[in-house]
């Protein structure tokens, strides 16, 4: 079979679209994902031809389709932009034949190249093609009570047929100011300059601009509930609805601390809590790469459950391996993941 790599361009979207839609029927706004996800990342250079990789049969049929997304990170004193993979797909007649080790090739050479969220057969991919796996992001949860195991155990025991919608469960209409131990968060609807703050020049952390925080959250306030310090717009953490086996729990989708600051990270995760109970949600999720938040995350109850994230990279300057060892390395939420897109379906 003969096939050849291309880069999408504005006159193949409609082809693109349909084929995304075959892929993936479980998305049910695929234009719309796309023109937010992809056209309107203020980092990307030319709309008309987005960074995605398309493999086509000599008949002109799109058999496989790789994406990336150019995405600004700090490392080693650098501020970098990084091509973020997603959507990596071939179809299942056309595997085993090159097409797939093609796109992923490709995308790999783009350096530095960010995987977040691979799943274990593309990170072997990754891995054979000289990427490094960086890192994992854990999933925490909080549950506000023993009600919300019944839930999940009934979910479980009768699946579809288990009456309680959990996206029809919770008031996303949260409080404009939420105060712990005496420190408020004030809900936001813009940037005030402050947010991007590394963590240190040994931690990948992607960036946190009034560019991405507007094009992120502010723009869809339908989706996103921003909370800042009153004292320090660094830290601030960003929420949305979040069903999971039978529960509606809020997910702190993003999140930023002032670096180290313990005492900041846990009035944060309180904070979350806080305003579970008050939107009468089972809980809350969190997702974390980092030491640091995996000892504050256990330290006010939250438990580690299901399988984690996969990050992978592939470029000249990298963590180094005791430092990813460690988990040492990587600032990264479910925000920084394509996953996270989903909310647009």
């Amino acid at each position: 079979m003969t096939f050849h790599i291309q880069n999408l361009t504005s006159a193949d979207f409609d082809s693109y679209l349909d084929f995304v839609r075959k892929i993936y029927p479980q998305r049910s706004h695929v234009a719309e994902r796309f023109a937010i996800q992809v056209l309107d990342n203020p980092f990307l250079e030319d709309a008309t031809r987005p960074e995605i990789l398309l493999a086509r049969h000599e008949d002109g049929q799109i058999i496989g389709q790789f994406g990336l997304n150019p995405y600004p990170f700090h490392f080693a004193g650098q501020v970098r932009t990084g091509h973020s993979g997603f959507d990596f797909y071939v179809l299942a007649e056309h595997r085993k034949l090159g097409a797939g080790k093609k796109l992923a090739a490709a995308a790999v050479a783009q350096q530095p190249y960010l995987g977040i969220g691979a799943t274990p057969v593309a990170e072997s991919i990754y891995l054979k093609l000289g990427a490094t796996t960086i890192g994992h992001l854990y999933r925490y949860f909080w549950l506000r009570s023993p009600w919300q195991m019944l839930y999940l155990a009934g979910e479980r025991l009768l699946g579809s047929r288990w009456p309680r919608n959990p996206r029809q469960v919770g008031d996303f209409a949260l409080p404009e100011r939420v105060t712990v131990d005496g420190v408020s968060f004030q809900l936001r609807t813009r940037a005030q300059g402050g947010e991007d703050v590394t963590w240190s020049p040994q931690v990948l952390s992607f960036v946190r601009t009034p560019q991405f925080l507007d094009w992120r959250y502010f723009q869809h306030p339908q989706h996103y509930r921003f909370y800042a310090r009153t004292d320090e717009p660094a830290a601030f953490f960003v929420l949305r609805r979040y069903a999971w086996r039978g529960l509606s729990l809020l997910c702190m989708v993003d999140y930023r601390t002032p670096p180290h600051d313990a005492a900041s990270a846990d009035r944060m995760l309180e904070a979350a809590k806080k305003l579970a109970r008050m939107g009468s949600f089972d809980g809350v999720v969190v997702y974390s790469s980092l030491r640091f938040f995996d000892e504050r995350l256990s330290g006010r109850g939250f438990r580690r459950i299901g399988q984690p994230t996969i990050v992978v990279m592939k470029d000249d300057l990298m963590p180094d391996a005791a430092s990813i060892a460690r988990r040492e390395c990587l600032l990264a939420t479910l925000a920084d993941c394509d996953q996270d897109f989903a909310v647009y379906d």
